[in-house]
């Protein structure tokens, strides 16, 4: 598998969102080498979920903190389930495929959602009170 490289350009200038997302490529990486390797599959794609979940709740709450939009709010929320619910429903699947998907959602995500998160945020003079 190809690794997955932060670039700054994925950066929404928001802590710890973008500490998360940073730590979301780590461990795909991870990912990635124990499926050329004898590491542990399932512990390592444990961490993933868990950590993916995590990271969730917290940018959920950062939204609500900051006063984003309802709406979109619970659209990005959605969004995040059904991201969860399918990564589940890969657990099972070739590591590759669920690698694969966790890629490029997580990285069309960060382009396309996550950055109006940002942009609002900036806009309307939001910190995080973390």
């Amino acid at each position: 598998m190809k690794r997955f490289e932060w670039i700054p350009s994925l950066a929404m200038n928001v802590e710890p969102v973008d500490a998360h997302h940073k730590r979301l490529f780590e461990l795909y990486n991870a990912a990635c080498e124990a499926e050329d390797s004898t590491l542990d599959r399932d512990e390592l794609i444990g961490q993933l979920l868990e950590y993916t979940q995590f990271h969730f709740s917290d940018e959920e709450e950062l939204m609500e903190t900051v006063g984003y939009p309802v709406e979109e709010m619970e659209s990005h929320k959605l969004l995040h389930r059904e991201f969860v619910l399918r990564l589940n429903q890969l657990q099972s699947a070739p590591m590759w495929e669920l690698l694969d998907y966790f890629q490029e959602w997580l990285l069309r995500h960060i382009v396309a959602v996550d950055t109006k998160v940002g942009r609002f945020m900036k806009e309307h003079g939001s910190k995080p009170k973390k």
